[in-house]
């Protein structure tokens, strides 16, 4: 009686192990509709190989290490060293698929650079014309080790933190954004739920826009009677000028000094390295510096000796 039961238990164990592959082997690993018992929508994207899908329009590719976003309708797909949504501080590159084209925009505007070293700071959206209408297939953003424009830090979808850091201390954070309004170092760790990869952003939030010092000789109305020198400059700023309207250069040194010589209304511009700016305006009117003067007393040495000269041929000249 015991060796009956024992076989009969045997034998319903193995009918069952044989019938979990089938049960199991879905080759999905995103999103299922509780109702239906499918993925959702008619674009989900079933595991292939060593591709792991994360979405129904994104997977992840083991052998390329990348992402990769096919384009609906058709069999074209673009590689992209970035997941959507994801903030980086190092370079990107998007790799179009054989006969594939998509359009790639940087900060609103057409990005001309190259695809595969995309080092740009600012928003960047790829798309491609599926049906005759331009689609959106996914965007990362790309700041540099200081920038202004982050306020919060949210994963991407499927992506979760492990921990976030600022000036070396812990801060307070949900498992899907951090807050990223107070200045600072900020370092934050975050992973990947079905890759288990993880990933790093770490830069400086910085809002404090530069701030230069000006000296010359400046009269009641607020205009320059001499040359402008100017300091305070860091490195990573930068500076734009204009001239009465025309663009201009400073004389700069390595030493964060510059200058300002020719008469003007001037407009200058200096952005720092996160992208805070601050604008000075000064008008220089003509004045006279060591180098005029000593032009100016030239010229009257010049005109002094041809006096004195006709005046001694004169003399000479009736004496004779």
């Amino acid at each position: 009686m015991k060796n009956r039961i024992f076989t009969l238990a045997l034998a319903l164990l193995l009918v069952l192990c044989l019938s979990l592959p089938a049960l199991a082997d879905t080759g999905y690993t995103g999103e299922i509709n509780p109702e239906t018992g499918e993925p959702y929508g008619e674009d989900a994207v079933r595991d292939t190989g060593d591709r792991v899908a994360l979405s129904g329009s994104m997977y992840y590719d083991w052998t390329t290490h990348d992402y990769v976003y096919p384009i609906p309708g058709s069999l074209g797909e673009v590689h992209v060293g970035a997941a959507d949504g994801m903030v980086l501080t190092s370079p990107v590159a998007i790799v179009p698929g054989t006969d594939t084209s998509v359009t790639v925009h940087h900060n609103g505007s057409e990005y001309k650079g190259n695809l595969y070293n995309c080092s740009e700071a600012g928003e960047y959206v790829i798309s491609a014309l599926v049906g005759g209408t331009t689609r959106r297939l996914m965007s990362f953003t790309l700041v540099g080790r200081s920038t202004s424009v982050l306020h919060t830090f949210v994963v991407p979808d499927g992506f979760y933190i492990i921990d976030a850091m600022r000036e070396g201390e812990s801060v307070y954070v949900d498992r899907y954004s951090v807050d990223m309004e107070a200045e600072g170092l900020y370092s934050i760790e975050y992973e990947c739920s079905a890759t288990n990869l993880v990933y790093k952003l770490e830069t400086t939030i910085d809002r404090t826009p530069p701030s230069l010092s000006f000296r010359g000789k400046v009269d009641p109305q607020g205009r320059v009677r001499s040359k402008v020198e100017f300091e305070g400059l860091q490195y990573g700023d930068t500076i734009y000028m204009t001239r009465s309207g025309t663009a201009a250069a400073p004389e700069l040194k390595s030493d964060g000094t510059g200058v300002v010589y020719d008469p003007g209304a001037y407009a200058m511009i200096v952005t720092d390295a996160a992208g805070n700016s601050v604008e000075y305006d000064f008008i220089i009117l003509q004045y006279l510096d060591l180098q005029s003067w000593a032009f100016f007393l030239l010229v009257l040495a010049i005109f002094a000796a041809v006096i004195s000269y006709i005046i001694v041929r004169r003399k000479r000249l009736k004496i004779g």
